[in-house]
């Protein structure tokens, strides 16, 4: 079937919040379509950071790929000391709950397929990719987390005064949430989805410590990670640069190769 490209449109897809809306763009109406999702970061709060983080990525994509659907996700925010809340008074599980809808919306409504679909996500939005799909491919066949905050423990013990905004965030039980995650990894199936962890050495708001522990936590449980740190740019510029792309890029050929092979 072939492609017709249309500018994204924006869609609720749950009522209890203004934020609970991500941008849709739907070229392929094939229910067997590749699909890019992306969760945006911002330390759960920062209302400057939002879906809008996806568009170069998903701009970048969309022309290359005929057979490719893609969506970027808004998720409601915790309460920001710089910023007025604007009802931003969100605080774990409402984040996450808001990316499981948000996917479900989409499995729902335009038949997207996990096996067919990549999970990009960026610093706080890397750590609830992990929170819905583990590593394990139930979410995504692909999960790609970029500039990534992946144990909430290890951050605020490398970086003391994250904690404000990780307890606004989670509140005061907040140390139990990393034990969350990895009991999901525990459980899941060996030989899951392929997972892709990308961090700048210019990154000023994390190391590579993050990511290197993630990825050995995963290769422990027997996923496939693959670990890229020669790209270019700061915690956000990553999202505009070149190699990003090229990294998701290979792994749409990957599925694409998955699917000629099935068919």
């Amino acid at each position: 079937m072939s492609a017709t490209f249309v500018p994204p449109q924006e869609l609720p897809y749950g009522s209890a919040h203004p934020l609970q809306t991500l941008d849709l763009y739907r070229q392929n109406l094939d229910p067997n379509a590749c699909w890019v999702i992306f969760i945006h970061g911002g330390a759960w709060c920062d209302p400057k950071m939002t879906k809008s983080a996806g568009h170069p990525l998903i701009n970048s994509l969309l022309p290359k790929y005929p057979r490719l659907n893609a969506a970027s996700i808004n998720h409601r925010l915790s309460p920001h000391p710089r910023y007025p809340s604007n009802g931003n008074v969100a605080k774990h599980p409402n984040h996450i709950d808001d990316v499981h809808l948000a996917l479900s919306f989409l499995r729902e409504r335009y038949s997207m397929k996990r096996e067919k679909s990549v999970l990009v996500g960026h610093s706080a939005g890397a750590y609830m990719a992990f929170q819905v799909d583990a590593g394990c491919g139930v979410a995504a066949a692909v999960v790609v987390g970029i500039e990534g905050i992946y144990h909430l423990g290890k951050l605020v013990e490398e970086y003391a005064d994250y904690e404000g905004f990780v307890e606004r965030a989670f509140g005061g039980g907040w140390k139990g949430v990393d034990g969350e995650v990895l009991a999901d990894i525990e459980d899941g199936e060996k030989g899951g989805g392929r997972v892709v962890l990308i961090h700048s050495s210019q990154d000023e708001l994390l190391s590579f410590g993050q990511s290197r522990y993630w990825a050995g936590v995963l290769r422990g449980r027997g996923r496939v990670v693959r670990e890229v740190y020669d790209v270019a740019g700061n915690h956000n510029e990553v999202l505009e640069g070149a190699e990003l792309v090229e990294v998701v890029e290979e792994e749409l050929k990957g599925l694409e190769m998955e699917f000629a092979k099935e068919n």
